[in-house]
């Protein structure tokens, strides 16, 4: 049976909140989140039945959250998982967990950049997260993922290089999250 995640499925807030509102797949979690890496270091950790602790980690695996290196052997934990479903849901339904952020969303776009500054970098920190770090973007790439959230795609550039989120080479031809 194949455990790995569809690739083009990124696990919902309310898909993760089920595949953990078992206590046997929490308790997986739990262990994989210090350092457990196989079924018998599971089941060692949480007292699970070896066969109870398997299913519980084909789960975890086939919903996302954990993955299994064929190599190895090994279980892991997805560290972004959690952090590309917030997103995700920020996009789709404006909410910003109550600290004013949410308001500037609507149907997985910026209606504008706030002026608040300490809302803005809430929001623009949303933003940056659709940048990885480590990779260089050309600015054409820059613009065109600005562009998919506000039409003023410069100003919001702007702001994120400007609140030290993105950095622009000298040139001004490519950009970093920083």
């Amino acid at each position: 049976m194949d455990t790995a995640p569809a690739e083009d499925h990124q696990p919902s807030c309310r898909d993760l909140v089920g595949l953990l509102a078992q206590p046997d797949r929490r308790a997986a979690y739990a262990a994989l989140a210090l350092g457990a890496t196989s079924v018998a270091g599971v089941a060692e950790r949480t007292g699970l039945r070896p066969p109870a602790a398997a299913a519980a980690l084909r789960r975890l695996t086939a919903g996302g959250i954990a993955e299994l290196d064929a190599g190895t052997g090994a279980y892991t934990l997805r560290d972004d998982t959690f952090r590309l479903a917030v997103q995700a849901e920020v996009r789709l339904s404006g909410r910003g967990g109550g600290d004013g952020a949410g308001g500037y969303f609507r149907r997985g776009r910026l209606t504008s950049i706030p002026g608040n500054a300490e809302v803005r970098a809430r929001v623009l920190a949303v933003v940056a997260d659709s940048f990885d770090a480590g990779t260089t973007y050309s600015e054409a790439k820059v613009n065109a993922v600005c562009g998919e959230w506000l039409d003023d795609w410069v100003s919001l550039r702007r702001a994120l290089v400007d609140e030290g989120l993105l950095r622009r080479n000298e040139s001004g031809t490519a950009y970093e999250r920083a």
